[in-house]
C-alpha cells in the first residue's frame, strides 16, 4: 500500500485515512490519482512506471488502440465514469489476467476535477464460473434432453399400437409416463432458455413465417396436456394475418409455455381461447384462460424471474416459463403483457413486428 502525505486537501473532500479503510474491504485494487494521473494512493499489485497511471500499461502486449482512444475521449468529456473489460499481460507471472476496470472522476463541491479513482478487479474466477455454467448447459442439452426425447418418441410409437394392441391399464400407465417425459422436456427447455439469456448465448435464426400456422402446430403437439384436463382450445383469427420474421423454434417455445400456463390456470372441462389479429404494424397473439384471476399486486411481476404468484403453485419452474417468454419476445423486438378479465381469468398477449 502506497501513500502520499494527503491524497487531496480538504477542498477535495478526500482523505488518505478514508481510502485506507475502504481498501481493507474492497475485493479489487484501488488507485487514486490527481488530475494528471499521478498516483497518490495505491492498494495494488501493479507497479506503474514513474508512479503514473496509464491504461495503456494494463494492455501492454495487446493491440488495443481503440481502448486507449476511448479512454482519452473520456478524460476530455463530461462523463464521470469509464468502464472496460480488458486482458492484463502479467509479465512477472507469465499469465494473462481478465480484469474489470472502473475509472471515476473525482470533483470538489465546485465541480472542479481533482483526480480519478480507479478500481481494478481480477475476474478470473468469474470467467471460470461462467465456463462451468456453460458446461452445465451443454450437459443439459446433450446428456439429458436427448434421452428424454428418445423416450418420448418410443412411448408415442407404443401408444399408437405400432408394437401390438395395448391393454387399457398398461396404456394408462404409459400415457402417464409419456406426460412425465414431456414435462421433463418442457422444464429442461426452460432452464436452457434461462441460461442462454443470462449469458447472452442467443443467436436468433429468423425467417419469414406464419404465426397462425405455428400456433396450430403447437396446439396439436400439446393435445395430450389439454386432454388430461379435458380442456378445449378455441382458435380465433381476425382478418388476414401478416407474416412475421421470427426464430420459429424460440417463438414456438413461447407459444408452448403460454398454452401450458393457460391450462394450469384453468380447471378441468374448461376452454382456452387463442386469438390472433393484426394491429397497426404488429401481430398480436392472446392466450385467454377462464381460471381465477391473479391478484393485481402480482400481475405486473409474473414475467420476472422465479416470482411465485400464489401459494397454489409451489414448483420451481412456475413463472420461469413466463420470464423466458418475456426474454424471447423482447429479443424479437416485441412486447408481452398480462391483464385480468373482469374476474373471468387472465389474458396474456404478445405482439411482434410484421414483415415489410
Amino acid at each position: 500500500m502506497k501513500f502520499t502525505s494527503n491524497i487531496f486537501n480538504r477542498d477535495g473532500e478526500i482523505l488518505t485515512q478514508a481510502f485506507s479503510h475502504i481498501s481493507k474491504y474492497c475485493a479489487g485494487d484501488i488507485i487514486i490519482t490527481d488530475s494528471k494521473f499521478n498516483i497518490l494512493f495505491q492498494n495494488s499489485r501493479y507497479d506503474f512506471k514513474n508512479n503514473k497511471f496509464e491504461i495503456a500499461y494494463l494492455t501492454s502486449g495487446f493491440e488495443n488502440k481503440n481502448l486507449v482512444i476511448n479512454f482519452e475521449n473520456f478524460k476530455n468529456s463530461s462523463k464521470n465514469h469509464f468502464y472496460v473489460k480488458l486482458i492484463f499481460n502479467d509479465k512477472n507471472n507469465f499469465s494473462a489476467i481478465p480484469m474489470d476496470v472502473h475509472i471515476c472522476k473525482i470533483k470538489n463541491k465546485s465541480g472542479q476535477l481533482k483526480g480519478y479513482s480507479v478500481i481494478v478487479q481480477d475476474i478470473t474466477q468469474e470467467i471460470k464460473n461462467k465456463i462451468q455454467k456453460e458446461t452445465f448447459i451443454d450437459i443439459l442439452t446433450h446428456d439429458l434432453k436427448n434421452p428424454i426425447r428418445a423416450n418420448i418418441q418410443v412411448l408415442e410409437l407404443i401408444l399408437k399400437n405400432r408394437f401390438g394392441i395395448l391393454e387399457i391399464k398398461l396404456k394408462n400407465v404409459l400415457e402417464e409416463l409419456l406426460n412425465s417425459c414431456r414435462f421433463m422436456n418442457y422444464m429442461t427447455d426452460n432452464l436452457l432458455i434461462k441460461y442462454k439469456n443470462e449469458f447472452n448465448l442467443y443467436e436468433l435464426q429468423k425467417q419469414r413465417y406464419s404465426i397462425v400456422n405455428l400456433v396450430k402446430e403447437k396446439c396439436l403437439g400439446l393435445s395430450g396436456v389439454l386432454d388430461k384436463k379435458n380442456q378445449t382450445v378455441e382458435f380465433i383469427v381476425k382478418g388476414r394475418i401478416k407474416y412475421t420474421e421470427i426464430d420459429v423454434d424460440e417463438i414456438g417455445k413461447v407459444i408452448n409455455n403460454l398454452i401450458i400456463n393457460a391450462s394450469e390456470q384453468s380447471c378441468n372441462n374448461s376452454k382456452i381461447i387463442i386469438q390472433v389479429e393484426n394491429q397497426d404494424d404488429e401481430v398480436k397473439v392472446s392466450f385467454i384462460d377462464f381460471g381465477y384471476p391473479r391478484r393485481d399486486e402480482y400481475l405486473g411481476d409474473i414475467f420476472e424471474e422465479f416470482i411465485m404468484c400464489s401459494n397454489k403453485f409451489r414448483k420451481i419452474g412456475y413463472s420461469l416459463e413466463l420470464y423466458n417468454c418475456r426474454k424471447i419476445i423482447e429479443a424479437h423486438n416485441g412486447v408481452i403483457r398480462a391483464q385480468n378479465r373482469d374476474n373471468k381469468g387472465t389474458a396474456i398477449t404478445f405482439s411482434l413486428p410484421v414483415c415489410d
